[in-house]
């Protein structure tokens, strides 16, 4: 080949200083799924692991429920009779008995007493029961050694300590107690006379047996209290009869001999002569002469304030009919004045008539108002000379009755005694027969109306429900997980996330391969042109064809973003496809991790590309045919220490304008962008630049930060590959449909 001294300027910078909003394409408007769509699909794509994870749950709740001890539950009903008839009433006796709420709470707090418990226990003889005898506990391994090292919260939890010394009488019933206890529930049922007894236990007929004995144990116990309680209330009764017997007759004799010192021989009450009398009378009487006086008084003062403005307001002038007659006249005297004085004048006669007519009653209704005002103050001087009488004549009669009253009081003390003396002897005589008839016929406070029976399943555990709550819970686990890792997995997937989150047209997905297609992946567009491999490799040789019509001459650079997503080799099938048709090179840029030798099992030749640059070899002597095709390859040759300045020689892009005048299209295979700069370089030579993605693998951040970098650097972007791409699970979960069944296109294993 001819050098040539000058550098085409296309070659150089094909598209210039362009923007890279600007470019080709660049993805917008490509609508969205929504979030739950692809919740959805990061569901069903991990729901064997979902269901795996909810049978495993399962298998454990399973596990754990069959190691735990089956738990039975007894009730027994209990009827409080709190309204039931006595024989006599010696209710007072007890105290704190009543018959509402608070009552019935306390009959269950009675049920629960240690007292009751210790009847039941003794009856039953729990001390001696394997599953209330700590002694014939055995302690699992675990236990000992909890109790080992944190004894105080195994405590705190409610454990017992490990039965390893020998337990005390009272610490035995204490421990047995507590049992008992933690197995009991007692509550009153709600609008009713009625208590609920249950009973857990490990035997169901032990729980039955239980909340029986408590019942009974309870109403025995009330009726020995009862009686214990009436043979102490009837030896104090008597202890006290005595007492009070000789008060009595200690107050009666005193009482006795006072009224004959006095010579009263009357009850208190008749003992007052006719001078109290009379004066009680005279009180009466002064009570009521001083309602009247003020009554008198209020409307003499209203009469008085009123006398200003004619006695207007007055409510006595007011509401006299003698007044309001007066005025009735009066105001028919005004009308005719004023009916007169519409037809006649002041000369005629009916007018003078009616004047004086009107004349008369108003003077008649002053007659009247002052014959009001007069009585109201003749009955206010009467009043108050009554008041005075009466005031003058209880005072003469106080003197006379202050010695008959100081007599009374020492008299009423002295019957008071007696009264009191004789009252409590009468009561305390009563109740000490009424506790005497009653000491044996007592009756209970109440009666078991529903006794227990052994129940015939556990209560706990709720073995069905656990299992079911436990692979819910897995289910719930598992979905949880599925949407946090599609939430962390920023991996682009689909043909769709290559269009709407990298913003880049999709020059064809490439299928994901398995077993021989595998390994011979690097001529698969040549060995097996009628698999979807090779049609997607196709796609996308017409995709760069479509993209590059104005360039008859192309140089398309293939890059990736890290090593390992299978640029090389959809470089080799590009270039083994293009071959075909074109005159084609494929030149191997990558220095730093050569792969096309090894994908072609080609003979590493002696030179290369790095031979090429630096003038040591010729493209001839480089230059190397793909046995069976028309592709000639250049391989980087030895891999120099300093790649990157290779390729921004001048010499590079003089032998590129050598190979282009030779070459109907240039396919460079260049090194990933985000590990090394060279492929900036060299794409900034190429007509256009391809960058391929591993579906399910390569990073969206770091798909996006290469093409932008790519983009920075003005490079043309023809389009993305999306490599590795399972198109069965893509139609499964993805909904997206490659369509190539329908033309009987051998799929690719695994696909």
């Amino acid at each position: 080949m001819n050098q040539m001294t000058a550098i085409p300027r296309e070659l150089v910078a094909p598209y210039g200083a362009q923007d890279p909003s600007r470019l080709p394409y660049s993805g917008h408007g490509i609508e969205r799924e929504p979030e739950f769509v692809e919740y959805g699909r990061a569901v069903l794509q991990r729901k064997w692991a979902i269901l795996a994870l909810a049978l495993l749950f399962a298998a454990l709740a399973a596990y754990v429920v069959s190691l735990m001890t089956p738990v039975y539950r007894a009730s027994s009903t209990v009827l409080i009779e709190s309204t039931k008839a006595k024989l006599v009433s010696i209710e007072e006796v007890y105290t704190g008995v009543t018959t509402g709420r608070e009552f019935f709470q306390t009959q269950a707090e009675v049920l629960k007493s240690r007292d009751v418990a210790i009847r039941v226990v003794r009856k039953l003889n729990l001390f001696e029961h394997p599953e209330f005898d700590p002694r014939k506990e055995r302690a699992s391994a675990w236990k000992e050694r909890a109790f080992a090292y944190m004894p105080a919260l195994m405590v705190q939890l409610g454990f017992s300590p490990p039965a390893s010394r020998a337990i005390s009488e009272s610490e035995l019933e204490s421990e047995v107690l507590r049992r008992f206890a933690s197995r009991l529930t007692v509550e009153p049922v709600r609008q009713s006379n009625l208590i609920k007894i249950r009973v857990d236990s490990a035997d169901p007929k032990l729980a039955a047996d239980i909340a029986n004995a408590l019942g009974e144990a309870y109403i025995q116990s009330d009726l020995d209290n009862r009686v214990k309680m009436t043979q102490s209330a009837g030896t104090w009764i008597n202890d006290r009869l005595s007492d009070l017997k000789g008060k009595l007759e200690s107050s009666e004799r005193a009482l006795q001999a006072y009224r004959d010192r006095e010579g009263l021989f009357e009850q208190r009450g008749t003992t007052v002569s006719g001078v109290g009398r009379q004066f009680d009378e005279l009180t009466n009487r002064l009570v009521d002469a001083r309602v009247k006086r003020s009554e008198a008084e209020e409307a003499y003062n209203q009469v008085k304030s009123g006398e200003a403005n004619g006695y207007d307001g007055v409510p006595a002038v007011v509401k006299s009919p003698a007044v309001q007659r007066a005025r009735e006249i009066e105001a028919e005297a005004e009308k005719r004045v004023a009916d007169v004085s519409q037809r006649y004048g002041p000369d005629h006669p009916r007018y003078a008539t009616a004047e004086s007519d009107l004349a008369s009653a108003r003077a008649n209704t002053r007659k009247q108002i002052q014959g009001i005002v007069q009585s109201v103050l003749k009955e206010y001087n009467v009043a108050r000379a009554t008041e005075k009488a009466i005031e003058d004549g209880l005072s003469q009669s106080k003197s006379s009755i202050q010695n008959m009253n100081r007599k009374e009081i020492q008299l009423g003390s002295l019957e008071r005694d007696v009264a009191t003396n004789r009252a409590l002897y009468q009561t305390f005589l009563s109740r000490s027969r009424e506790t005497n008839a009653t000491s044996d016929s007592q009756q209970a406070i109440g009666r078991v109306i529903d006794p227990a029976v052994a129940p015939p399943y556990p209560i706990r555990p709720a073995r069905t429900l656990t299992v079911l709550v436990a692979a819910l819970a897995g289910l719930i686990l598992g979905v949880a997980g599925a949407l946090v890792l599609r939430r962390l997995d920023t991996a682009i997937k689909t043909i769709g996330d290559v269009e709407s989150k990298l913003g880049q047209p999709l020059l064809t997905a490439l299928p994901l391969l398995g077993g021989k297609a595998k390994r011979d992946v690097a001529r698969a567009s040549i060995d097996r042109v009628h698999d979807v491999y090779a049609e997607g490799v196709r796609t996308a040789s017409t995709g760069i064809y479509l993209s590059t019509l104005d360039a008859p001459r192309k140089i398309i650079g293939v890059t990736s973003s890290v090593p390992g997503e299978g640029k090389s080799t959809f470089a080799i099938n590009l270039a083994l496809t293009e071959a075909k048709t074109k005159r084609t090179l494929l030149v191997e840029s990558d220095m730093r991790k050569p792969s096309i030798a090894k994908a072609l099992s080609l003979t590493e030749a002696v030179a290369g590309l790095a031979e090429l640059i630096s003038g040591t070899a010729s493209v001839d002597e480089c230059t190397l045919r793909i046995e069976g095709t028309q592709l000639d390859v250049i391989l980087c040759g030895r891999v120099p220490p300093n790649p990157l300045d290779l390729l921004m020689s001048n010499r590079f892009k003089e032998l590129l304008v050598e190979l282009r005048a030779v070459y109907d299209i240039i396919i460079i295979d260049c090194a990933p962008v985000q590990l090394v700069s060279d492929a900036l370089i060299v794409g900034t030579m190429c007509t256009g630049m391809i960058y391929v993605v591993k579906a399910d693998d390569t990073p969206l951040p770091m798909a996006r930060a290469g093409i932008g970098r790519i983009l920075n650097a003005h490079v043309q972007m023809l389009g993305v590959v999306l490599n590795r791409y399972h198109i069965k699970r893509a139609e499964k979960y993805y909904g997206e449909y490659s369509g190539y069944g329908k033309y009987s296109y051998a799929k690719a294993k695994g696909a």
